[in-house]
């Protein structure tokens, strides 16, 4: 592993943001402030993933006839994996609204050139995928549809992207605290990266829930920071 270090923004779309987005995290809004501070730091590599569905995603209540929203039923996704798979609501849709990054931190992102890139998941409609190395790395600037086939059930585009860059640590952030960005961080654990959550540039949908995430987390060596002062002291 190289010594840089990447800061991992993590699904910060109009639809998980209050008051509007039709799958909004309890005070989404307030890690805005946060990121944009972060923004500001001199970061070797800067990703900001997006969820990035088809009308017809394996995820979304309205393509299971009688399937409630927040329920959870069996599927078996593009890969043949069966598994437990919760109903949402219809969100971050490819070409409405609710898929685009927050309107405040688009030019933060914008301004970092090409030390920032997209990385854009769940675009298959076979597969869910909450964790940003699930998905497929594109330029910020001039960001591509996605690819024509499923990668390989084992191989990670972000974690080659990172590693081909010499980033050897992450610091995650984002939304939501106990859906992808713990899976984010989760994954970049096991792919090998020091890994850290800052718990002031994340919200939740279930406080609880993220407490057994951030559990996962230590398990396989990763750490939880509260706020700022205490992620200086983890960066040098």
């Amino acid at each position: 592993m190289g010594d840089k270090t990447a800061l991992i923004v993590v699904d910060v779309q109009n639809d998980f943001l209050p008051p509007s987005g039709s799958l909004a995290v309890p005070g989404g809004r307030e890690v805005i402030p946060v990121i944009q501070q972060l923004l500001k730091r001199d970061w070797d590599v800067v990703v900001a993933s997006q969820d990035y569905h088809p009308p017809d995603h394996i995820s979304f209540a309205s393509n299971h006839p009688g399937g409630e929203v927040f329920s959870q039923v069996q599927k078996m996704d593009a890969y043949g994996n069966t598994y437990t798979q919760t109903l949402w609501p219809n969100h971050c849709v490819v070409g409405t609204d609710g898929v685009e990054i927050d309107a405040e931190l688009r030019p933060e992102l914008e301004r970092l050139g090409d030390s920032c890139v997209l990385v854009r998941k769940g675009w298959h409609p076979g597969v869910e995928a909450y964790s940003a190395f699930a998905g497929y790395v594109t330029p910020s600037g001039s960001p591509s549809d996605p690819p024509p086939a499923l990668p390989a059930a084992d191989s990670s585009e972000l974690a080659s992207f990172l590693r081909a860059r010499g980033v050897g640590r992450v610091v995650v952030v984002g939304l939501a605290g106990d859906y992808c960005v713990s899976a984010t961080a989760v994954s970049a654990a096991e792919h090998g990266f020091k890994t850290a959550v800052l718990l002031s540039g994340t919200r939740s949908i279930s406080d609880e829930k993220a407490g057994e995430c951030w559990e996962k987390l230590r398990e396989k060596g990763g750490e939880v920071i509260g706020d700022e002062g205490a992620l200086e002291g983890w960066l040098r």
